[in-house]
């Protein structure tokens, strides 16, 4: 009988640790977005999104270390520097080799494009191996050019980031963070990215992110992450807090389903060769998932 006790309680605790649990990822992923109100930063903001994953990552150390790169860039330019020079300026610091970067300029990581690699998506890892991809480069340049006064937002394409920069005349251009931080017009994602004229008019794509928008984009590698932990259920509640704040966000619809389906072949599909192997009782919760 304590045998028996024993197990039970355990299974109890186990379980009441896997709500906590879940419970703390929801309300961490949901405090994302509510940092910084008077002076919205999304170094801040990716690096403590970063942090709910590798929880050894030192914010406050790595917020000094943009903030010594952005100062860095900000001397190759007068004060008066028009906003194409500071881009100017920006562009040689990343992406050309020289004394400002140690002669290891920020590039394409081509052995993991996607950032499929969960890892590889967190910006210590981009400031450390300067090989990014297009969530980490985009953003990099982003939070550095805002440092430097530039009029600059993420945007998306599909299974894309990129950047949308304003100059002193009021132009936006699309600025390609993986090709050197290049102008791009927008058919040229159209040539190369599925993009439908529905997606256009329904600002799905090419348009500028909001700030709960860029948040939501942020945020997303903690789907991933919880996925590639087997985590499912909390996948799924961390997607709906995302498209809560960001309803448009295609990718994220697509890795909610994607959760759902590893739900259901892990307690379903893997166990019972068909819904009427399923136990009567587990019924109602296969029809529901």
């Amino acid at each position: 009988m304590r045998f028996v006790f024993s197990v039970i309680y355990s299974l109890v605790v186990a379980a009441s640790s896997a709500a906590a649990a879940a419970a703390d990822i929801r309300a961490d992923v949901e405090a994302l977005f509510r940092l910084d109100p008077p002076r919205f930063d999304f170094a801040r903001i990716k690096l403590e999104t970063d942090r709910l994953i590798d929880p050894s990552i030192d914010v406050d150390a790595r917020l000094a270390e943009v903030e010594h790169m952005a100062a860095t860039i900000a001397t190759a330019n007068p004060p008066d520097a028009s906003a194409w020079d500071r881009l100017g300026a920006l562009r040689q610091f990343l992406y050309e080799p020289g004394s400002w970067n140690r002669n290891h300029p920020f590039a394409y990581d081509h052995d993991d494009p996607y950032g499929d690699e969960v890892t590889n998506k967190l910006l210590s890892d981009y400031l450390d191996d300067r090989r990014g991809n297009c969530v980490t480069m985009p953003f990099l340049v982003t939070i550095l050019g805002q440092r430097l006064g530039l009029d600059m937002t993420p945007a998306m394409a599909p299974l894309h980031v990129f950047v949308k920069f304003t100059d002193d005349e009021g132009k936006t251009w699309n600025l390609e963070a993986t090709s050197g931080a290049g102008a791009a017009r927008d058919q040229h994602y159209r040539d190369h990215l599925p993009i439908t004229d529905a997606a256009l008019e329904n600002g799905v794509f090419l348009t500028p992110l909001s700030r709960e928008e860029s948040i939501a984009v942020i945020a997303s590698v903690v789907v991933e992450d919880l996925i590639a932990r087997e985590r499912y259920l909390d996948a799924m509640a961390v997607a709906d807090i995302l498209l809560e704040h960001y309803p448009n966000y295609a990718y994220i619809m697509v890795k909610k389903a994607t959760a759902a389906y590893y739900l259901l072949k892990a307690e379903f599909h893997d166990k019972y060769g068909t819904a009427d192997d399923v136990p009567k009782d587990h019924r109602a919760y296969l029809a529901y998932r």
